[in-house]
Order: structure tokens, then sequence, then C-alpha cells
């Protein structure tokens, strides 16, 4: 069932104590597929203003069991702000989703806008934020079924509308490129965030057309190809984040495989039959196979959910960890880095930001040596059908 509230927010001094600072809290329930809400927030930014789009996912029960405060905080060391009350945004809501927009004046001074998400009867609740700056990039989105995009992908063959805040003409750029995996935690070369790449083609469009992506890969929209400035989504197959054929099955595997192994997995050309030998081979038993392939497979779906962007999940730094290593115990955010903990290895990973115009929240792996033990021995828990 959809319905529609009419709000506008406004800002008032009501101060509300969340009790904790961003920096001191623990944001592992961003990634954890079992946890009952996500609340995925979208800023763009428009020629005067900054419009702020979200929608809060509801895995456990439905939308109207769950309240959503919005708070202004200065800083992350910040415990408590200012409330932020909403009028006359557009709401929509259905069985599984709850999307909505607020607005903003652009800032002289970055803000964190924290939202927290309340169980209404048992008073549980998650604490998402975005920072809201005057210099963000993203500056339109994509709707589909009268609901706007928060993903950073696409499927291949279906309609959307692109849309940007000031109603100009769209440049689109397409980038067929299929990026590399991320390089291990202990490689001596550090990731890299892509800056700039080359089109393949070039098309425009107007805002509030229909866009039908007909080829896989990534699409950039651009009022102005000059400015780094725009928006952009990758468009994969239907059944994205899954990888159901073989031939999708075997890049993912060259994090956890030897050179001669991953050739074999190449070498197969898609033949299920032989794939299969060399995953009896890495595993050695078939009931060890089979968990191996469920459990691996299930990770790199969660990689390619929480951390897709300009290349699939899997293939970006955080989504390297994740797959390979699982949830992290604890997650700590600040303006430049996100830190993981694994106390049951003694371990931590830093991730660095370095955004760009394809993905302004990409974060780029701090590589060391001293992983090295930690990775190969979890590697080695893993082909033995043992996860984390």
């Amino acid at each position: 069932m959809r319905f529609y509230l009419l709000l506008i927010f406004i800002v008032c001094g009501l101060q509300e104590n969340y009790g904790q600072s961003i920096a001191a809290s623990n944001f592992r329930h961003w990634y954890d597929p079992q946890n009952d809400v996500e609340l995925q927030i979208r800023p763009i930014r428009m020629a005067n203003k900054i419009m702020v789009r979200y929608t809060l996912i509801v895995r456990q029960g439905s939308p109207e069991k769950y309240a959503i405060s919005w708070e202004a905080r200065n800083s992350y060391t910040d415990r408590d702000g200012v409330r932020v009350v909403e009028k006359d945004s557009v709401l929509s809501s259905t069985a599984k989703d709850r999307r909505g927009f607020l607005i903003f004046d652009v800032p002289v001074k970055p803000w964190l806008l924290v939202g927290r998400v309340t169980h209404n009867s048992n008073g549980r609740s998650w604490v998402y934020f975005k920072q809201i700056e005057s210099i963000y990039p993203i500056d339109g989105w994509m709707e589909a079924g009268g609901g706007t995009i928060t993903e950073n992908h696409l499927t291949i063959n279906k309609e959307y509308t692109a849309r940007n805040g000031d109603g100009k003409m769209l440049t689109v750029s397409y980038y067929k490129s299929d990026f590399p995996a991320a390089l291990p935690p202990f490689a001596e070369k550090e990731g890299r965030s892509e800056r700039f790449l080359f089109h393949d083609s070039l098309f425009r469009i107007e805002s509030g057309a229909k866009f039908i992506p007909r080829q896989e890969g990534l699409y950039l929209f651009q009022e102005d190809t000059t400015a780094a400035r725009g928006f952009s989504y990758r468009v994969v197959k239907q059944n994205f984040p899954r990888f159901t054929k073989v031939d999708e099955l075997i890049a993912p595997l060259i994090l956890i495989t030897d050179g001669t192994e991953y050739n074999n997995l190449t070498a197969a050309k898609g033949d299920k039959t032989a794939f299969d030998r060399v995953i009896l081979g890495i595993t050695g038993d078939k009931e060890r196979a089979r968990l191996f392939m469920k459990n691996f497979f299930h990770n790199v779906e969660l990689a390619n959910i929480f951390f897709s962007s300009y290349k699939e999940g899997w293939k970006t730094d955080r989504g390297m960890i994740y797959l390979v290593m699982g949830l992290p115990d604890e997650v700590s955010k600040n303006s430049g880095n996100e830190i993981w903990n694994y106390k049951t290895i003694n371990t931590k990973f830093t991730f660095v930001k370095s955004g760009s115009v394809y993905d302004p929240e990409n974060y780029i792996l701090l590589r060391d040596k001293k992983f090295t033990d930690a990775w190969y021995g979890t590697i080695d828990l893993i082909r033995k059908a043992r996860f984390q």
C-alpha cells in the first residue's frame, strides 16, 4: 500500500542528546545483513540547496513500526546537536521501505545530518549519518517506479527516469571498462581512486527523460562535462548482486585461489564439470565444496550490496575485506577514514576516504605487510569451508 504525505522541514532549537559522538560509536550495523533496518542517505547538490534523498529499508516488520528522527551536528565529536523537523517533503511507503527527502541551504561549513531509526515498540535504535557540504559533487538522481534509487547500481534493460535539480540537459558518458579486483591487504602497491576515465561513448538526454541502459558498465550523468560534478551508476545484470552463472563465479575466486587454480577455472570457459573439478580440488571433499560455494558467494552478494559503486562491490577495498574476513566486530568512522576491528584475529584495517565524481564515498585501504599472516590464515580456513 502506498501513501503520500506532504512535509517541509525546519531546523529548530530543540536540543536532543543521543548520548554518544559519531567518532565514539560502532557502526557495525551498517554492514550487518541481519540488522532490522537500513537507512540509505543520498545528498544531492542543487543550484542553491542541498537535497537529501533517503530510503528506509525494513527487514523485520513494516515501515510504520519505525520512526526516523533527524539531527544536525557540527562535528564528529559532538554528543548532541540540533533537531531537524520535517515539513512538506514528499514521502512514500510500501510494505518494505519508506522514501523521502529533506531540503537544506548550501552550508558555509560542513556539518553532519544524523538519522536515528527507532522501533516504536521496543525502543531499539540505530544511527546513520551523512556529511552535508557545499562541494559535494552529486547533482542528480535516478528514479524507478516513482521512487528514488539510493543504491549505486541500475539493472540492464530496465526503465528509469534521470533527473537533476536544475532541470538542465544531461550529457551521459559511458565506460565499458571492467575494473580489476582490489589488491590484497599486504600488497606493496596501494589501491587507488579513479579520478578520471576516458569514456567509450557519449550521448545526451533531458532531465526527466526515460533512460533504458542497454549495456553493462559505468554511466556518468553531467550538466557540465568540464566540472567535477555529476552522478554515476553502474549497470549490472538482472541477477545482481547475486552471481549465478558459472562464468560469473570465476572472477571473485581470484581472492582465494593460487595462480594455477585460477588459470584452470578460467580455462573451464563456463563448463560446470570442469569448474566443479577445480573447486573439489581446492576443498578436497564434496560436502566442503558445497559449503564453500554457498558461504563464499553469499559473502560476494553481501559485498555487492553494501559496497558497489563505480565497480562491483566485491572489487572494492572494503568489499574485498568484507568478502574474505567477514563482518567486522567494530566499525568506527570520522571525516577522513573508516576503521574495521576484527577482535578474534586482533587485526584492524584502516580505509581512507578518496572520493571522485564517480564515487564520492570511495575508500582506499591502507595496505601493510603485517596483514599477510591474518590474510592467508583466513583464506586457508575458507578453502576448508570454515568461515568467520
